[in-house]
Order: C-alpha cells, then sequence, then structure tokens
C-alpha cells in the first residue's frame, strides 16, 4: 500500500472520533472504554501474530522496555491525562490544544530523526494549526487553565512514542509494533481503572456496541496499522501535520450528522486547514 494512502485513510479513522466519542457519553467510563478498545486491539493483532509464528516476540527481553513505553506513552497515559484534564477544561479547548502536538513534533523530528525542517513546512503547519484553531474556537475563548496545561504538557507523549517507532528495526513488522502497543497499555489501564474508576459506568445498547466496535477494531485496531505504515515510511513531522488537520472533517461530519452548522468561523478554519494538509501533500510528493 501507498503509505500516502494509509494516512489518508488513517485521517479518515481519526476524523470520525470526536463523533463516536459524544456517542459513548454516559455510557461508559473513559478508562474502561480505554481498556476494552486496547483488549479488543490486542486481539485484532493477535491472529496474524500467531499465523507467523511471532507470539514470543511480544515478551522479547530487547525490546520490552521500548515496547511499553511505546504503548503507555502512545495510548494509555496521554489518553488519560486529557480525559482527567476535562474535569477542569472543555472538550472544545483539548481538541485545540492537540494541535500543540505539531510543535513537539517539528522539535523532536529535528532533534531526534535528523528531518530538515523547511520554510515551507513550517508555513503549512502553521495554516494547519490556525485553521484548527478557528474551527474549534469559533469566536468563543473559554480559558480553564489547570486542564489546559495538563493537555499542553501530555502531547508530547504521543511524539515520543512515534519516534520510537520510527526507530524500531526494520525486521520488526508493523503488526508486533500495533499488537505490543495494545498489550502493554493494559496492566497500566488496569491499575488507572482502580484508581480513578473502581466503579465503573457501563450501559450497554446499540449505541455502546458501534463505539466498542468503532474503538476496538477500527481505531485501536486497522487505524494504528495505517499510521504505523505511514510514520515507518513518510517524515514524521509532516505526517503529524497532516493528521492533525483531522478537525476540518470532524466538523463537514458533524454537520452531516445535525451536531453542528456551517459558520464564517468554520468555513474559515476549513479553508485553511485543508490548504495546509494539501500543501504538506504536495511536499511530501517530491520526497518520493
Amino acid at each position: 500500500m501507498n503509505p500516502k494512502f494509509s494516512l489518508l485513510l488513517f485521517w479518515l479513522i481519526l476524523g470520525f472520533s470526536p463523533i463516536i466519542g459524544g456517542l459513548s457519553v454516559n455510557l461508559i467510563s473513559p478508562v474502561f472504554l480505554v481498556l476494552l478498545a486496547s483488549i479488543m486491539g490486542f486481539v485484532y493483532f493477535l491472529f496474524p501474530i500467531i499465523k507467523n509464528k511471532q507470539f514470543r516476540a511480544i515478551f522479547e527481553k530487547k525490546y520490552i522496555l521500548k515496547y511499553f513505553l511505546i504503548s503507555n506513552l502512545g495510548n494509555a497515559l496521554p489518553f488519560c491525562a486529557m480525559l482527567y484534564a476535562l474535569k477542569w477544561t472543555t472538550p472544545a479547548n483539548i481538541a485545540i490544544l492537540n494541535q500543540v502536538e505539531m510543535l513537539y513534533s517539528l522539535l523532536f523530528c529535528a532533534v531526534f530523526l535528523k528531518e530538515k525542517i523547511t520554510l515551507k513546512q513550517l508555513m503549512s503547519s502553521f495554516f494547519i494549526i490556525t485553521g484548527a484553531t478557528i474551527l474549534m474556537f469559533e469566536g468563543r475563548i473559554t480559558p480553564h487553565l489547570k486542564g489546559d496545561l495538563i493537555v499542553v504538557f501530555c502531547v508530547w507523549m504521543f511524539q515520543a512514542s512515534h519516534i520510537l517507532i520510527k526507530k524500531l528495526p526494520r525486521e520488526i513488522n508493523d503488526n508486533l509494533i500495533c499488537a505490543t502497543k495494545n498489550f502493554y497499555s493494559i496492566p497500566v489501564l488496569i491499575i488507572l481503572l482502580f484508581l480513578f474508576e473502581a466503579k465503573p459506568v457501563f450501559n450497554f445498547n446499540f449505541s455502546l456496541l458501534i463505539v466498542l466496535i468503532y474503538m476496538g477494531i477500527i481505531r485501536y485496531g486497522l487505524s494504528y496499522n495505517l499510521w504505523v505504515y505511514a510514520i515507518r515510511n513518510l517524515e514524521l513531522s509532516k505526517t503529524t501535520a497532516v493528521a492533525l488537520s483531522f478537525p476540518a472533517l470532524t466538523l463537514v461530519l458533524s454537520v452531516i450528522f445535525g451536531y453542528d452548522k456551517f459558520s464564517l468561523f468554520n468555513i474559515s478554519g476549513l479553508i485553511l486547514t485543508m490548504a495546509g494538509a494539501l500543501w504538506l501533500n504536495k511536499l511530501m510528493n517530491k520526497k518520493i
């Protein structure tokens, strides 16, 4: 598969995340949802792992620490931190502040991966950040300092996890990386569940079934595979910038499903975000 097509599919899946997240409200506790999704995601990758006789490789001592860091920096810790931040801030603010990851990406990729960051790349990334911010603010500025700071200081974990994946030997295939990313999150999530959700909410109905299928199979299964393949074959700073343009897709989906309406603010944000993403895609074409 072309890695750019893999990135596009990942972007499409990511755009549905806020819509699916809205369905989960009052149906299941956040940490419990992440735990179940991680278990389902691990099972998703377990069959190809067993088929290729790689099950023992999950516990290979040489890489076990890296697997643990990848899984918890890229899954359990930042997601639970952002859920915890919701006590003080809003989902909209969290979506805005996720764009800070792009700044971490540019810095980490330049320092640890020796990727050359060009002026055009900085400008296109700025378009995406500005567009996504406009999409989420829509003229409403509501600071919630404590929660916002938690988000700002936790999104670096995603980039640290991605860099560790990039540095793994090529002989470790994508399925194995994705399986361990889910597997080594489970013990930490169980601890977090007992600490913060001793009596988790679980109201099963058709909506929750959709949430579990999306989170466990599509988000923690298929999209993990697509993302790992993309970042192992493209420059991380550019793939991050494209992925973080997902609020543009989320806006369109929100309008289609009746959660939102088009306005001057969100149309402006949509144009800026997509312009930045398309510009970065053009820069990628010159590299491949």
